[in-house]
């Protein structure tokens, strides 16, 4: 079995001995050999342990650093608003980057539609935090929006957000040709959605035997925050650093090295906490209380039932070895699986 990536292990999980276990069709946890560990899938060279360690430049757990987390709906319109002169600048850095490959043409302009209903007259139903007109630089012009999104349906949301995005440029009158201009969705998710150890998925409508485009009209970007690293350096890819930052800003004391660049330095004054009023601030720390509540309550949930704790931790380890030798693995990896978590119970 591959080595197990601490930095990505739940300490409540860990302490219940099921750090390595799947729940259903989904992984608890992110384990992958060291060998392969990337903050995206990409042929870089492994961290070493400087690199590897950050420490330094985190808050301790459970105290707020200087900034907002990016994934606070007013810290990100604020900081991306494509109606200010700096947060246009900033939108349009995180949408090069993060649609590289994807777009043909750098995106030059881009400015916010006016907020409407989905077409299903539902007002919650819509979780976009951004929705964009954007032209390129042949002056094409291209649809795309961002969104932190729930975890309900997920890609079926994905799905309907962007069908909506292409009806709306539905003509009335029979002169409309169908011509419809590319849609990108960029979706930042809270919660692991696919079972691999890949934080950014990139999707499109494809054929089947070739894996070739088919049509440009409906892209995706999907963003997986818990698969993202603890870790960022120089060398890593705009994308990378982009993760890392939406992932970790919030617990940051000042940026690491490899983001003391313009680009990223440009993001700080619109997520700084002193320039909260006292009502946001009073409603962001009450939001982010709740995620610290949560933790709280089950890992002391986990120190004060031991026996419990055991007594679900030996049914877990049952039911794996049953899953194990229906899947005919042999007695001697079942063996080092369980007595790996025998051992860091």
């Amino acid at each position: 079995m591959g080595v197990q990536n601490k930095r990505c292990v739940d300490p409540v999980l860990e302490k219940l001995g099921l750090g390595h276990f799947f729940h259903g069709n989904k992984p608890l946890v992110w384990i992958v050999d060291d060998s392969t560990c990337t903050s995206l899938c990409e042929d870089v060279a492994p961290y070493n342990a400087e690199e590897s360690d950050l420490s330094q430049y985190f808050v301790k757990e459970g105290e707020f650093g200087p900034y907002a987390s990016l994934l606070y709906d007013k810290t990100f319109k604020k900081t991306f608003s494509p109606d200010t002169r700096r947060g246009k600048r900033n939108l349009l850095n995180l949408l090069n980057d993060m649609l590289e490959g994807q777009i043909p043409q750098k995106i030059m302009d881009v400015a916010s539609q006016q907020p409407e209903l989905n077409d299903s007259g539902s007002k919650v139903s819509k979780s976009s935090i951004l929705d964009l007109h954007c032209r390129d630089e042949r002056d094409n012009l291209i649809e795309i929006e961002v969104q932190i999104q729930r975890e309900t349906n997920f890609l079926k949301r994905l799905v309907f957000y962007s069908s909506q995005m292409i009806v709306q440029q539905g003509e009335p009158g029979p002169d409309w040709d169908y011509d419809v201009k590319p849609v990108y969705v960029i979706s930042f998710a809270r919660f692991r959605v696919f079972d691999d150890n890949r934080p950014l998925h990139r999707a499109g409508l494809l054929d089947y035997e070739t894996s070739e485009r088919l049509v440009d009209c409906a892209n995706f970007t999907i963003v997986e925050l818990p698969k993202v690293a603890r870790m960022v350096r120089k060398s890593d890819s705009e994308v990378a650093k982009w993760m890392f930052i939406f992932r970790y800003l919030h617990r940051l004391k000042e940026l690491p090295p490899a983001l003391k660049t313009e680009k990223f330095e440009g993001l700080l004054p619109y997520a700084k906490l002193a320039r909260f009023n006292k009502k946001e601030l009073k409603r962001y720390r009450y939001i982010m209380h709740l995620k610290w509540d949560r933790y709280a309550q089950q890992l002391a949930f986990a120190e004060d039932n031991p026996d419990f704790v055991n007594k679900i931790r030996q049914e877990t380890l049952d039911a794996v070895r049953k899953i194990m030798q229906k899947k005919k693995l042999s007695p001697d990896v079942i063996k080092e699986c369980l007595d790996y978590s025998a051992s860091n119970g």
